[in-house]
């Protein structure tokens, strides 16, 4: 994906609260606010398929429901202590007149 997709507006991304998406192609992606900026990472934990969004955040990471992985929401990097080993990709993010969009990192 080299392209911006429209995820969503930037109202929908609350502090605090993750907002899971899909793009066109339905690969999951989990928006974050953080700090004052809006960050997006892959939706699902590599360990076991599940949605990140509904683990727990705390600051900047987000912890995986089932097993307790945790990762940075502005990199999608694995925190050591968890069972998952593998990062999560990170998108770009932009704010166009309210309306957010995405694409894969370069």
């Amino acid at each position: 994906m080299t392209e911006w997709t429209r995820i969503g507006r930037d109202e929908d991304v609350v502090d605090g609260e993750p907002f899971a998406a899909a793009l066109d192609d339905g690969t999951a992606v989990a928006l974050y606010r953080f700090e004052g900026a809006v960050y997006a990472i892959g939706d699902i934990c590599p360990h076991e398929d599940v949605r990140l969004s509904e683990g727990f955040l705390d600051g900047g990471t987000i912890e995986c429901p089932l097993h307790q992985s945790c990762f940075e929401i502005r990199t999608g990097k694995v925190i050591e202590g968890g069972p998952a080993y593998e990062d999560v990709p990170s998108f770009d993010v932009r704010n166009e007149d309210g309306a957010l969009f995405v694409r894969a990192k370069r």
